[in-house]
């Protein structure tokens, strides 16, 4: 444990970098948004691209937004277990240490 904490600090693990996903479909995904984005702007008037490019750039806001706030809230609830575990497991550790079991 102590390792992770010194490589954090380090700069040796950087959670906010992480590998490339490794599901199949999000490379098909992502191939089928660039067809559509070549598509709509072969046929799309310049103000019309314009607008569009300026939804494109919200959703990617609005998708950030809800993947930190998710991140936030997995990484949240995970401290929230760990503290729930190690407490109960002091708790029974100090009960048995100091009483009799029966």
């Amino acid at each position: 444990m102590k390792k992770i904490f010194h490589d954090l600090y380090y700069g040796r693990l950087a959670p906010s970098e992480r590998g490339e996903p490794q599901d199949p479909e999000l490379t098909l995904i992502d191939q089928k948004i660039s067809d559509l984005l070549v598509h709509f702007k072969s046929t799309l008037p310049p103000g019309e691209w314009g607008r569009f490019e300026e939804l494109e750039s919200l959703y990617m806001k609005s998708s950030t937004i809800e993947e930190m706030d998710a991140f936030a809230y997995g990484l949240s609830m995970g401290i929230s277990l760990m503290i729930g575990v190690f407490d109960f497991d002091l708790q029974e550790t100090f009960y048995t240490k100091n009483h009799a079991v029966s």
